[in-house]
């Protein structure tokens, strides 16, 4: 337990040095790594004998990504790019198409079997978030560069918020199961609980003007925090099938007391570019 709690606190420190203090070049090689070491993981609960070819992978992808999009530096200057948008929305075809996935489990395991479509769910649920990250870091970045830390804090915060209050309501008052083939403790009450607590989280972080410029657009803000939630969810069930499907415990021994970097960052690989996504639909920014 102590062990658990020194490393929680040796990550919120790091996490909020990153946000506050690096300038958006190191903040930018902050979720590179974050993206290496979850590829890194990720390689072996995608069917890979050894992690090495699917880092490969990811990384190749990653580069041809900024291509595309130009240099992701340009963000804070020139602003985000129809392709970088396209890019972040091409997440939520995994994290849909995950969904009968879940539903299915354990009756039909069959489609892991594939490699190559492995690779595809592998990339689609990291390429996205990478590029998520990238675009909420620049977001007001010009006239203060500190805008883009409070709302990629408050996307966070927000798959925090729900999962504290799922944990303590699911504890207290769960009794329906969600879906206990892929996660025994998580309960329909659960869900409710987070939803609710992450919801007060988000009528907290707009009256501090943690949005910034998409508090502006209340309507869309509160569609894209309600799916970001949502999914968040979706995301923390779709590892934990990955997990029980190759019959591995933990992603990783990065951090001590708490597993790997997918253990940690598994519900924001669906929030980041779910939020985005409904963001840019409701509001109708989808160039």
């Amino acid at each position: 337990m102590l062990t658990r709690i020194c490393t929680a606190v040796v990550l919120i420190v790091a996490v909020l040095a990153w946000l506050f203090k690096a300038d958006y070049a190191i903040y930018a090689m902050g979720c590179l790594f974050m993206y290496a070491v979850g590829a890194y993981e990720m390689g072996p609960l995608l069917g890979y004998k050894s992690r090495i070819p699917f880092i490969l992978i990811s990384c190749i992808c990653a580069v041809l990504s900024f291509i595309a999009v130009g240099n992701p530096g340009n963000f804070i200057n020139t602003g985000i790019p129809s392709v970088a948008q396209y890019i972040t929305v091409t997440g939520m075809i995994v994290w849909i198409g995950c969904l009968p996935l879940l539903i299915k489990y354990p009756h039909n395991t069959a489609w892991h079997n594939s490699i190559v479509l492995n690779t595809i769910i592998g990339i689609l649920l990291l390429v996205p978030f990478l590029m998520g990250l990238l675009i909420l870091r620049a977001s007001e970045y010009a006239t203060n560069n500190l805008s883009g830390s409070f709302l990629v804090l408050s996307v966070m915060a927000l798959v925090w918020c729900a999962d504290s209050g799922a944990y303590f309501t699911g504890y207290f008052l769960g009794k329906h199961k969600m879906l206990p083939n892929v996660s025994p403790k998580k309960t329909v009450e659960g869900l409710i609980g987070g939803l609710v607590t992450a919801l007060i989280g988000m009528y907290i972080f707009m009256q501090l003007g943690w949005f910034g410029q998409y508090a502006d657009n209340k309507f869309a803000l509160t569609c894209a925090c309600i799916a970001a939630i949502i999914f968040s969810v979706i995301g923390d069930l779709v590892e934990s099938m990955l997990k029980r499907i190759v019959g591995i415990k933990d992603s990783g021994k990065i951090f001590p007391g708490h597993g790997g970097m997918l253990d940690r960052i598994d519900s924001q690989l669906a929030a980041i570019p779910v939020f985005l996504t409904f963001i840019w639909l409701v509001s109708g920014e989808l160039r």
